[in-house]
């Protein structure tokens, strides 16, 4: 996923952001939302239906990481100000293939409590349209259809809601507002004393963006079903391993298990762990590790479940992000991931590394 690491101090200002759109962008214009496969959760939006309205248009994708750590932020914006006049439209521009299947995405939507309409940008043609560059990426235009606020990834929420609210009292200054919603606890490298230690860069594990896994065997056709020996005695951070019988995805996106007893070992250094996957035929049960043992309690993430014996595994029943890891303590971990049988594919692994000392993480 291409993501923008908000924890820099990234502040793009209106008049910046409004250049970057050139003659494309008629000022006192919401540019155009057509040309989608489709809308959930509303009839088609136009320039037009909008005008009067407070526009915050956020492109987005269901897997991203960064994506999915500002929807409780937007979720409460629609809660607290859809009937004072304010509208969010998300714009889905897919990363996967499997994340541009509309069937996904509706999904997806439902699951993640997405209420305000979204758009299927399955061919970026908005995406293209705004000159956007990353997930996520909010647009925020006044009632008169100006560009008032641009914010590229995570971070900036107190002043994007106060933002929003200048806006809508602008509109209507009889308005009375609550005050701004508080940082989540996974947001603290917004608050004094936040530390972010270097991390892991985002990790793809199919070969699309020119990368190999580390011991992948030399002149195998890998798109039939490979043996991969993970004979290495030190694994390279940020690298992939695997063993056992493995193939490679349509386009390249993923690495499929095609075996009973393979697994993907990945070290790494970073606080959270997620990793996007999905099951080509059913369920996947996957034993999950670290550092050799079963995740400790106080290290997983919330898609991680224990059995009777104790041992720590993800359920892979739907194609999205799966949040495994949420260590106590920032520091270098061996993650393993063994699936129970073969259908497994693993697209992805995304990092985040920030806290505040004496505080957790997580939501």
């Amino acid at each position: 996923m291409r993501t923008f690491n908000s924890k820099s101090n990234s502040r793009v200002i209106a008049s910046i952001a409004a250049a970057l759109f050139g003659a494309l962008l008629l000022l006192g214009t919401v540019p155009d939302l057509g040309g989608g496969a489709g809308w959930l959760n509303s009839a088609p939006l136009t320039p037009a239906s909008l005008r009067g309205k407070v526009v915050l248009v956020d492109f987005w994708e269901y897997t991203c990481i960064n994506c999915l750590r500002t929807l409780p932020y937007l979720r409460e914006w629609y809660r607290r100000y859809h009937d004072d006049g304010l509208v969010i439209i998300g714009v889905h521009t897919p990363e996967f293939s499997f994340s541009g299947d509309d069937e996904n995405v509706a999904a997806a939507v439902k699951r993640l409590g997405v209420a305000w309409p979204v758009v299927l940008d399955d061919n970026y043609a908005i995406w293209k349209r705004y000159h956007n560059s990353v997930w996520p990426h909010e647009y925020l235009f006044d009632q008169n259809g100006n560009l008032a606020e641009s914010q590229e990834g995570e971070g900036n929420y107190p002043q994007t809601e106060a933002k929003i609210q200048a806006l809508l009292h602008a509109r209507n200054p009889h308005l009375k507002f609550p005050p701004v919603m508080p940082l989540l606890p996974q947001d603290n490298y917004d608050k004094p004393g936040a530390v972010c230690y270097p991390m892991t860069p985002e990790t793809y594990v199919g070969p699309w963006h020119g990368r190999r896994v580390a011991n992948a065997p030399v002149m195998a056709n890998l798109e039939h079903d490979t043996l991969y020996r993970d004979t290495a005695s030190d694994h390279k951070d940020g690298e992939i391993y695997l063993q056992g019988f493995w193939r490679v995805a349509p386009q390249g996106q993923a690495m499929v298990s095609a075996g009973n007893d393979g697994y993907a070992a990945l070290r790494y250094h970073a606080i959270q762990v997620v990793a996007v996957m999905r099951p080509e035929q059913g369920a996947v049960r996957v034993n999950v590790t670290q550092d050799g043992k079963p995740l400790a309690h106080e290290d997983a993430g919330p898609d991680i479940r224990y059995d009777a014996s104790g041992v720590s595994y993800v359920n892979v029943d739907t194609a999205r992000a799966y949040d495994l890891v949420m260590n106590a303590r920032f520091g270098s971990h061996e993650l393993r991931l063994q699936p129970e049988h073969y259908g497994l594919a693993l697209y992805s692994f995304d990092f985040e590394s920030c806290e505040v000392p004496g505080t957790r993480p997580r939501e």
